[in-house]
């Protein structure tokens, strides 16, 4: 029973493993200037976020 259990997490370890290294999660790309976010989303066919803030906003928290 112990020799099934050491295997049975073996193969369940070698398949994450593999699962993880075939597909990694893509991550977020910010860019500064707002034209080139529009042309890589163009480019791409992703949507994106616009995430805008001023001076003035200093109260607001999660801005700057």
């Amino acid at each position: 029973m112990t020799c099934f259990r050491i295997s049975f997490f073996a193969m369940l370890l070698v398949i994450a493993t593999i699962a993880v290294a075939e597909d990694p999660t893509p991550r977020i790309a910010w860019y500064g200037q707002l034209a080139d976010g529009l042309a890589e989303a163009q480019r791409t066919g992703r949507p994106i976020l616009l995430v805008s803030g001023a001076p003035q906003c200093h109260g607001v928290p999660g801005v700057w």
